[in-house]
Protein backbone atom coordinates (compact mmCIF):
# COMPACT_ATOMS: atom_id res chain seq x y z
CA UNK A 1 0.00 0.00 0.00
CA UNK A 2 1.50 3.62 -1.15
CA UNK A 3 2.46 5.54 1.83
CA UNK A 4 0.35 9.03 1.61
CA UNK A 5 2.51 12.20 1.39
CA UNK A 6 1.56 14.64 4.44
CA UNK A 7 1.02 18.48 2.95
CA UNK A 8 3.90 20.41 4.88
CA UNK A 9 1.41 23.36 4.86
CA UNK A 10 -0.70 21.52 7.38
CA UNK A 11 0.40 21.50 10.82
CA UNK A 12 0.78 18.29 12.89
CA UNK A 13 -1.45 17.95 15.87
CA UNK A 14 1.18 18.62 18.23
CA UNK A 15 1.89 21.95 16.71
CA UNK A 16 -1.34 23.21 16.60
CA UNK A 17 -2.20 22.80 20.36
CA UNK A 18 0.86 25.07 20.54
CA UNK A 19 -0.49 27.50 18.62
CA UNK A 20 -3.43 27.17 20.19
CA UNK A 21 -2.36 28.02 23.90
CA UNK A 22 0.35 30.10 22.54
CA UNK A 23 -2.85 32.66 20.99
CA UNK A 24 -4.67 31.75 24.27
CA UNK A 25 -1.83 33.08 26.38
CA UNK A 26 -1.45 36.11 24.07
CA UNK A 27 -5.05 37.01 24.25
CA UNK A 28 -4.86 36.71 27.94
CA UNK A 29 -1.58 39.00 27.97
CA UNK A 30 -3.54 41.58 25.92
CA UNK A 31 -6.12 41.94 28.39
CA UNK A 32 -4.03 42.15 31.22
CA UNK A 33 -2.10 45.19 29.30
CA UNK A 34 -5.28 46.91 28.37
CA UNK A 35 -6.60 46.71 31.68
CA UNK A 36 -3.46 47.64 33.16
CA UNK A 37 -3.37 51.07 30.91
CA UNK A 38 -6.69 51.80 31.24
CA UNK A 39 -6.87 51.57 35.03
CA UNK A 40 -3.68 53.89 35.17
CA UNK A 41 -5.83 56.26 32.26
CA UNK A 42 -8.35 56.38 35.02
CA UNK A 43 -6.48 56.87 38.12
CA UNK A 44 -4.41 60.27 36.59
CA UNK A 45 -7.53 61.20 34.99
CA UNK A 46 -10.92 63.91 35.78
CA UNK A 47 -14.07 63.52 34.81
CA UNK A 48 -15.82 66.80 33.74
CA UNK A 49 -19.14 67.70 32.52
CA UNK A 50 -20.25 68.16 28.50
CA UNK A 51 -23.22 68.86 26.87
CA UNK A 52 -25.27 66.42 25.30
CA UNK A 53 -26.78 69.19 23.37
CA UNK A 54 -27.86 72.66 23.04
CA UNK A 55 -28.68 74.89 25.58
CA UNK A 56 -30.15 78.29 24.59
CA UNK A 57 -29.31 81.37 26.53
CA UNK A 58 -31.04 81.65 30.05
CA UNK A 59 -33.02 77.84 29.89
CA UNK A 60 -32.48 76.35 33.17
CA UNK A 61 -29.52 73.47 33.03
CA UNK A 62 -31.23 69.91 33.67
CA UNK A 63 -29.05 66.91 33.99
CA UNK A 64 -30.32 64.81 30.91
CA UNK A 65 -28.35 68.01 29.20
CA UNK A 66 -25.07 66.93 30.50
CA UNK A 67 -22.69 63.59 30.74
CA UNK A 68 -19.68 62.53 31.65
CA UNK A 69 -16.42 62.48 29.90
CA UNK A 70 -13.35 61.91 31.71
CA UNK A 71 -9.75 63.52 30.69
CA UNK A 72 -6.16 62.16 30.61
CA UNK A 73 -4.03 63.73 32.87
CA UNK A 74 -1.47 64.80 29.93
CA UNK A 75 -4.37 67.91 29.13
CA UNK A 76 -5.09 68.26 32.70
CA UNK A 77 -1.53 69.97 32.92
CA UNK A 78 -2.19 71.83 29.82
CA UNK A 79 -4.48 73.87 32.47
CA UNK A 80 -7.30 73.96 29.72
CA UNK A 81 -9.52 72.49 32.15
CA UNK A 82 -8.65 74.53 35.03
CA UNK A 83 -12.08 76.36 35.26
CA UNK A 84 -13.77 73.36 33.72
CA UNK A 85 -16.89 71.99 35.87
CA UNK A 86 -16.11 68.57 37.67
CA UNK A 87 -18.90 65.62 37.91
CA UNK A 88 -18.88 65.91 41.56
CA UNK A 89 -20.20 69.77 41.56
CA UNK A 90 -22.96 68.92 38.86
CA UNK A 91 -26.19 68.43 41.23
CA UNK A 92 -24.85 71.60 44.08
CA UNK A 93 -23.56 73.88 41.54
CA UNK A 94 -25.31 73.30 37.88
CA UNK A 95 -28.48 71.38 38.16
CA UNK A 96 -31.20 74.20 37.33
CA UNK A 97 -28.74 77.09 36.96
CA UNK A 98 -29.48 79.28 33.67
CA UNK A 99 -26.69 79.78 31.01
CA UNK A 100 -25.36 82.88 30.88
CA UNK A 101 -24.93 82.19 26.99
CA UNK A 102 -26.19 79.79 23.92
CA UNK A 103 -24.54 76.48 24.09
CA UNK A 104 -23.60 73.84 22.03
CA UNK A 105 -23.43 70.16 22.09
CA UNK A 106 -20.36 68.62 23.11
CA UNK A 107 -18.81 72.38 25.06
CA UNK A 108 -17.73 70.88 28.11
CA UNK A 109 -19.39 73.41 30.80
CA UNK A 110 -17.14 76.15 32.79
CA UNK A 111 -18.07 77.72 36.37
CA UNK A 112 -18.66 80.61 34.09
CA UNK A 113 -20.85 79.71 31.77
CA UNK A 114 -23.72 79.63 34.20
CA UNK A 115 -25.65 82.24 36.76
CA UNK A 116 -26.23 81.29 40.29
CA UNK A 117 -29.26 81.98 42.03
CA UNK A 118 -28.79 85.67 42.42
CA UNK A 119 -28.32 86.21 38.65
CA UNK A 120 -24.82 86.86 38.43
CA UNK A 121 -22.05 84.47 36.99
CA UNK A 122 -21.16 81.47 39.62
CA UNK A 123 -18.22 81.52 41.48
CA UNK A 124 -15.74 78.73 41.33
CA UNK A 125 -15.61 76.68 44.60
CA UNK A 126 -11.94 77.03 45.87
CA UNK A 127 -10.05 73.88 45.19
CA UNK A 128 -8.59 71.15 48.39
CA UNK A 129 -6.48 73.27 50.82
CA UNK A 130 -7.97 76.78 50.01
CA UNK A 131 -10.79 78.81 51.31
CA UNK A 132 -12.90 82.04 49.94
CA UNK A 133 -12.91 85.11 51.90
CA UNK A 134 -14.69 88.21 51.27
CA UNK A 135 -12.74 91.13 52.33
CA UNK A 136 -13.61 94.93 52.83
CA UNK A 137 -11.80 97.68 51.10
CA UNK A 138 -11.33 101.04 50.02
CA UNK A 139 -13.55 101.20 46.77
CA UNK A 140 -11.25 100.90 44.04
CA UNK A 141 -13.15 102.18 40.77
CA UNK A 142 -10.32 100.43 38.45
CA UNK A 143 -10.85 96.64 40.24
CA UNK A 144 -11.84 93.97 37.92
CA UNK A 145 -12.66 90.39 38.15
CA UNK A 146 -9.12 88.51 37.41
CA UNK A 147 -7.04 91.73 38.60
CA UNK A 148 -3.66 90.67 40.45
CA UNK A 149 -3.40 93.26 43.69
CA UNK A 150 -1.58 93.72 46.40
CA UNK A 151 -3.16 94.17 49.98
CA UNK A 152 -2.26 97.19 51.98
CA UNK A 153 -3.82 97.86 55.95
CA UNK A 154 -3.57 101.00 58.00
CA UNK A 155 -1.37 99.77 61.33
CA UNK A 156 -0.39 101.77 64.77
CA UNK A 157 3.03 100.68 64.93
CA UNK A 158 3.98 102.82 67.89
CA UNK A 159 5.36 100.80 70.92
CA UNK A 160 4.03 102.67 73.64
CA UNK A 161 0.04 102.47 74.16
CA UNK A 162 -0.66 106.06 75.27
CA UNK A 163 0.94 107.38 71.75
CA UNK A 164 -0.35 106.36 67.96
CA UNK A 165 1.51 105.95 65.06
CA UNK A 166 -0.20 105.14 62.18
CA UNK A 167 1.53 103.55 59.11
CA UNK A 168 0.47 102.00 55.57
CA UNK A 169 1.88 98.73 55.75
CA UNK A 170 2.08 95.97 52.83
CA UNK A 171 -0.14 92.73 54.13
CA UNK A 172 -0.42 90.46 50.94
CA UNK A 173 1.46 90.49 47.37
CA UNK A 174 0.35 88.46 43.94
CA UNK A 175 -3.52 88.38 45.45
CA UNK A 176 -5.85 87.51 42.13
CA UNK A 177 -9.90 88.62 42.59
CA UNK A 178 -11.98 86.22 41.60
CA UNK A 179 -15.01 88.41 42.44
CA UNK A 180 -16.42 92.32 43.01
CA UNK A 181 -19.61 92.24 45.67
CA UNK A 182 -19.76 88.23 45.19
CA UNK A 183 -20.07 88.20 41.27
CA UNK A 184 -17.56 87.41 38.99
CA UNK A 185 -18.86 89.56 36.22
CA UNK A 186 -17.17 91.97 34.38
CA UNK A 187 -18.02 95.72 36.38
CA UNK A 188 -19.14 98.55 33.97
CA UNK A 189 -18.20 102.04 34.59
CA UNK A 190 -20.87 103.43 35.57
CA UNK A 191 -21.63 100.76 38.69
CA UNK A 192 -20.20 102.67 41.82
CA UNK A 193 -17.31 100.71 42.83
CA UNK A 194 -18.22 97.49 45.75
CA UNK A 195 -16.68 97.76 48.69
CA UNK A 196 -15.74 94.04 49.23
CA UNK A 197 -13.62 91.46 46.99
CA UNK A 198 -13.35 87.88 47.01
CA UNK A 199 -9.98 86.43 47.10
CA UNK A 200 -9.05 82.43 47.15
CA UNK A 201 -5.99 81.53 49.54
CA UNK A 202 -5.17 78.78 51.50
CA UNK A 203 -6.71 77.97 54.84
CA UNK A 204 -3.50 78.75 56.50
CA UNK A 205 -3.09 81.98 54.66
CA UNK A 206 -6.35 82.78 55.44
CA UNK A 207 -6.07 82.38 58.92
CA UNK A 208 -3.09 84.52 59.21
CA UNK A 209 -4.80 86.97 57.01
CA UNK A 210 -7.93 87.51 59.62
CA UNK A 211 -5.40 87.53 62.58
CA UNK A 212 -3.59 90.41 60.45
CA UNK A 213 -6.98 92.08 59.99
CA UNK A 214 -8.05 91.97 63.82
CA UNK A 215 -4.74 94.32 64.88
CA UNK A 216 -5.48 96.39 62.00
CA UNK A 217 -6.01 100.44 62.96
CA UNK A 218 -8.73 100.66 60.27
CA UNK A 219 -11.08 97.54 59.19
CA UNK A 220 -11.01 98.44 55.35
CA UNK A 221 -8.48 96.60 53.69
CA UNK A 222 -6.24 99.30 50.33
CA UNK A 223 -6.06 97.82 47.20
CA UNK A 224 -3.63 98.22 44.50
CA UNK A 225 -3.53 96.93 41.09
CA UNK A 226 -0.26 95.06 39.89
CA UNK A 227 0.88 93.42 36.91
CA UNK A 228 0.16 89.65 36.24
CA UNK A 229 3.28 87.90 37.90
CA UNK A 230 5.13 85.31 35.89
CA UNK A 231 7.73 83.23 36.54
CA UNK A 232 7.28 79.90 38.56
CA UNK A 233 5.27 80.20 41.30
CA UNK A 234 5.09 83.74 41.24
CA UNK A 235 1.75 83.96 40.81
CA UNK A 236 1.27 82.59 44.59
CA UNK A 237 -0.30 85.13 47.15
CA UNK A 238 2.53 86.31 49.82
CA UNK A 239 2.60 88.03 52.93
CA UNK A 240 4.91 90.65 53.68
CA UNK A 241 7.37 88.97 56.81
CA UNK A 242 7.17 92.63 58.27
CA UNK A 243 3.45 92.25 58.93
CA UNK A 244 3.79 88.57 59.95
CA UNK A 245 6.15 89.87 62.51
CA UNK A 246 3.80 92.37 63.58
CA UNK A 247 0.84 89.36 64.20
CA UNK A 248 3.61 87.94 67.03
CA UNK A 249 4.25 90.85 68.17
CA UNK A 250 0.85 92.14 69.62
CA UNK A 251 -0.57 88.31 69.70
CA UNK A 252 -1.91 88.32 73.69
CA UNK A 253 0.68 86.36 76.01
CA UNK A 254 -0.32 82.48 76.18
CA UNK A 255 -2.84 82.05 79.27
CA UNK A 256 -1.03 80.91 82.53
CA UNK A 257 -1.32 77.52 83.32
CA UNK A 258 -3.21 76.35 86.39
CA UNK A 259 -2.34 73.44 88.92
Amino acid sequence: MAKRKENQWIPSGGVLAVAVIAAIVAAVLVNVYLGYVRSGYERGSQAFLQLKRDVAKGKPIEAADLEAVRIPKPLLDSGAFGKAVKVEDRDSLVIKKKTRRKMYQGEFLFYHDFLSDTGVTALEPPPQGFEMLTIEIKPEPLLQPGSYITIRGRFDTDADPKKERIEILDVLFNVQVKAIGGSADVVEENKKASGTIQVVLRQSMAKQLQQVKEIMASKSFIVSMTGSPTGAGANEAKFDPAVLALIEKKAPPPAAATE
